[in-house]
């Protein structure tokens, strides 16, 4: 497990989200953000690398529509 890790791909942190991973802040860049998790495993991301990951559609649509939100703030 990596101790924190960060992203600027929206779908990605929603993706993250979903699974249950606690969003730990959002360092904004204008309209733009880069997303900070802790403690998330490698293995995870690989998967979402390799197109593997599997989430249910409509709540990764809603939390792409929260972080989205979250990071115009």
């Amino acid at each position: 497990m990596r101790d924190s890790f960060e992203t600027v791909d929206i779908i990605l942190a929603a993706y993250l989200k979903v699974k249950g991973f606690k969003l730990q802040e959002i360092i904004r860049h204008g309209n733009r953000g880069t997303f900070v998790f802790n403690d998330v495993p490698g293995e995870l991301i690989t998967d979402y690398d390799l197109g593997l990951a599997s989430v249910e559609p409509k709540a990764l649509n809603n939390e792409v529509r929260a972080l989205t939100t979250a990071a115009r703030r």
